[in-house]
């Protein structure tokens, strides 16, 4: 009998955990949420550290915030400097986090973008804290040789944000 290797294991134990709770995960969630965006000037941006293997393979953290901020303003939501933010109401910024786990020539991935701000408890108005109150996420795999798959699965879900944004803040003629 052939030995499973343990990366072979975790590789497909990820893969059922994207695959499963994805969908769930994505549509609900981010609809809830829309609400949650009204009344927003502008976001920070937060791009959380990514894997130095997919780095190695031209994939990188300078590259995913280049991408999201040129969509953002490119639909005209204002980026807010780390000055700017601290000084805006709730301190909204947008989390991207991009896992990766690489088995031989395949990457499994996971994209998380949330919208964070500062909120407080009804029950006790002055605990506070920054959580995520839109939320989108997804996954799948990928060769090596087609790692823009998931800048586009990530332009995907920055459109998503987008269409919640401006359903919560229509523009004005």
């Amino acid at each position: 009998m052939r030995k499973i290797q343990w990366s072979v294991l975790l590789t497909a134990a990820l893969l059922v955990f994207v695959l499963w709770f994805s969908p769930a995960l994505s549509g609900n969630t981010a609809q809830q949420g829309v609400s949650s965006l009204s009344g927003l000037k502008g976001v920070g941006l937060v791009i959380e550290d990514i894997d130095p293997a997919i780095e190695r393979e031209g994939f990188t953290a300078g590259q995913i915030h280049k991408d999201v901020e040129e969509k953002l303003r490119t639909a005209g939501i204002k980026i807010l400097s780390e000055a700017a933010l601290t000084k805006s109401p709730g301190m909204p910024y947008l989390y991207v986090n991009v896992f990766t786990f690489k088995d031989e020539d395949i990457y499994a991935y996971h994209i998380t973008l949330e919208l964070k701000q500062m909120v407080s408890l009804v029950r006790k108005a002055t605990v506070k804290q920054s959580v995520a109150t839109w939320k989108i996420s997804g996954g799948g795999t990928v060769g090596a040789l087609k790692l823009a798959t998931i800048r586009t699965a990530l332009g995907e879900d920055i459109n998503a944000f987008i269409k919640a944004y401006f359903a919560a803040n229509p523009k004005t003629p």
